[in-house]
């Protein structure tokens, strides 16, 4: 988290977007490793079909980016609650994105 703050801030990138970016990005730097097995996703595929037969390709951050959103949604926790259709997909988006950019097996489209 403090990572993503600290790029985000030295590369000028977080004066440059909204609040509810920002928001997302933190949302998603805390999230990226939710429910974490330990293992990696080319370990899981070999040993487990359960993330392998729900998600076709980075199967642990799918998971991740999933369980953040149902945290999202929930009633209990309403971060977004009494927000517009519009809003909600946007943000969900922003985080949805930014999750999956933490699969490592990616990491070469983002660095170039």
């Amino acid at each position: 988290t403090q990572t993503s703050f600290a790029i985000a801030h030295k590369t000028g990138m977080l004066a440059r977007m909204t609040a509810w970016e920002r928001t997302a990005l933190l949302v998603a730097a805390l999230c990226h490793d939710l429910e974490h097995p330990g293992v990696s996703s080319v370990f899981l595929s070999k040993v487990s079909e359960d993330l392998s037969s729900v998600y076709k390709t980075t199967h642990l951050e799918k998971h991740h980016a999933q369980r953040c959103l149902e945290l999202l949604v929930d009633t209990n926790v309403g971060l977004l609650a009494g927000i517009s259709a519009e809003r909600y997909w946007a943000f969900r988006n922003d985080v949805y994105r930014c999750i999956l950019a933490t699969d490592i097996s990616r990491h070469s489209q983002f660095i170039a």
